[in-house]
């Protein structure tokens, strides 16, 4: 059993897990899900809450239960839930094995980071509770290990577990590992074998990883990976049919080749797709979503379908666009990655979201506009104006790089004059969380800098107040920048910098108070 009370584990957000995530994916493959706004959600090992309150904090319409094993977890978000108010959400103390009837049926199930880490009678007690107490039209949601990708990480688990044979104290196991992970990846960093390099990947991972991660994947007495195709087996047995994957992209096969995608095509069978998809991808984790057996998804994706829908993107356009023509041009995430989008109408409709976000804004409202605009610099230049938005958006919400809703959303992206960060995320603050939730179920991670900001946010400071606290912080050593300090003039440059674009970026993550809040 995992020692939650020395090493709590890491409580956080999942957008892959939310009712709007889920719903979408069902809504496109043809399965009518329920609102998120208007749902009852059960979380399968919910820890302190960090996944399911947000959900609950953000949709007052619907209803959440979250269910773990450890009695810390369920007073500890308990007592968050009393400090926001909340009152549609509940936490109880409980065995999977042991529940039943009495939870109620619901319109979504989630299970993350639950499945490959307990006993087989435990995994088949989830499949059951799936099979039972979802809705006719419910979405269930299951993430586990997969082998035989998983294997690699299997070999480290396998060294760790054989390294701290007799250790009982869980800090004292943790500490053992660590040190032979640490000492393992400089005797890997000499060797040149591809599967050296493989394995000094994954141990350079763990050493930046978050404890707990560590000791649930590698120090569990549990942990179980299996083929897809078992279970597909595992979730029939209990009248449940495999849907899709919580992330679209991992269900197509691009970037394998030429080869691996003509044999797929070959294959009859969502099930056999798939399977050979983690031999050739060596998918080492699934997120998979589950339905009744008797309800019959439409796997023929009709892209018109995205007129009727609503979409948020924070994709950084390029500073000036070019609308003359399908010229491929760089958008970047949040993490700094770049995108390339090609179409015109598309770049003209992610430069109206990002300006936007974190709104939700319709796709048919938003593709008419982007078509006049494109039109016009087109007709100087002789080109045509397309429909290839359809298949740009389509493979950037695939890739989880734009969120899609079924109905627009407006949320306000300005800063107010007095700066308040709204109660979700002072309560997080002050629990010590790495992150606040965002608005679209996202953990945004904050530095020192971003923190101590944060617990300046009360609503009682202009900008200038800011500016003048922040100072303070660095002059009496309660924030220290990195490197050295500069001179003041341009030591007032970088703080008024930061503050900007930390002011700008909370509320473009809906963390700031609107309203009553």
């Amino acid at each position: 059993m995992y020692h939650y009370d020395s090493l709590p584990y890491a409580s956080d957000p999942f957008a892959e897990t939310h009712p709007q995530t889920l719903a979408m994916l069902a809504q496109l493959l043809g399965v009518p899900a329920a609102p998120p706004a208007a749902c009852r959600v059960l979380e399968l090992g919910c820890a302190a809450g960090g996944n399911l309150i947000p959900m609950a904090w953000h949709l007052r319409g619907s209803e959440f239960v979250g269910i773990d094993l450890e009695q810390r977890h369920v007073d500890e978000g308990r007592s968050v839930i009393a400090e926001l108010g909340l009152q549609n959400i509940t936490l109880r103390q409980g065995d999977i094995a042991l529940l039943g009837e009495e939870l109620g049926e619901f319109d979504y199930i989630i299970a993350h980071g639950v499945f490959s880490w307990v006993p087989q009678a435990v995994r088949e007690a989830m499949l059951s509770l799936y099979g039972r107490l979802l809705k006719p039209q419910g979405i269930g949601y299951i993430s586990y290990n997969t082998s035989p990708g998983w294997h690699v990480r299997g070999m480290v688990r396998e060294m760790v577990l054989f390294h701290t044979r007799g250790i009982d104290d869980p800090l004292a196991r943790l500490n053992a590992a660590m040190a032979f992970i640490d000492m393992y990846a400089e005797t890997l960093r000499s060797q040149t074998a591809p599967l050296s390099r493989h394995l000094l990947l994954e141990l350079e991972s763990l050493q930046v990883a978050h404890p707990s991660y560590v000791y649930h994947e590698y120090l569990e007495a549990d942990n179980q990976p299996l083929l897809f195709s078992d279970f597909v087996g595992l979730a029939g047995r209990h009248g449940l049919r495999y849907l899709c994957e919580s992330r679209l992209e991992s269900m197509f096969p691009s970037g394998l080749g030429e080869q691996a995608e003509r044999f797929l095509e070959r294959l009859d069978g969502s099930a056999s797709h798939e399977q050979y998809l983690d031999f050739f991808s060596q998918r080492t984790f699934r997120q998979t979503l589950l339905v009744h057996d008797n309800v019959r998804p439409d796997y023929d994706i009709d892209l018109e379908r995205l007129e009727g829908l609503a979409c948020a993107s924070n994709l950084t356009p390029p500073t000036r666009l070019d609308l003359r023509g399908a010229t491929a041009q760089t958008f970047v995430t949040t993490d700094g990655r770049d995108i390339s989008v090609a179409d015109p109408v598309a770049k003209a409709m992610l430069a109206a979201l990002y300006e936007s976000y974190p709104s939700a804004l319709s796709l048919h409202v938003v593709s008419v506009a982007a078509r006049e605009v494109v039109t016009r610099a087109s007709r100087r230049h002789g080109a045509t104006v397309g429909d290839a938005w359809h298949g740009e958006l389509f493979g950037l919400y695939a890739n989880c790089l734009v969120q899609l809703v079924p109905e627009p959303q407006h949320l306000d992206n300005a800063v107010p004059a007095l700066p308040h960060l709204n109660a979700l995320g002072r309560s997080w603050l002050a629990r010590g969380a790495q992150n606040l939730p965002t608005v679209w179920h996202q953990p945004l991670n904050l530095d020192a800098f971003a923190r101590r900001l944060a617990g300046h946010l009360d609503g009682r400071h202009d900008r200038a107040a800011l500016l003048q606290q922040l100072h303070d912080d660095i002059a009496n050593g309660q924030l220290a920048l990195p490197g050295s300090v500069p001179a003041a003039a341009r030591l007032h440059k970088v703080v008024a910098s930061n503050l900007d674009r930390l002011l700008a970026l909370f509320a473009q993550n809906g963390i700031l108070a609107r309203g009553g809040d």
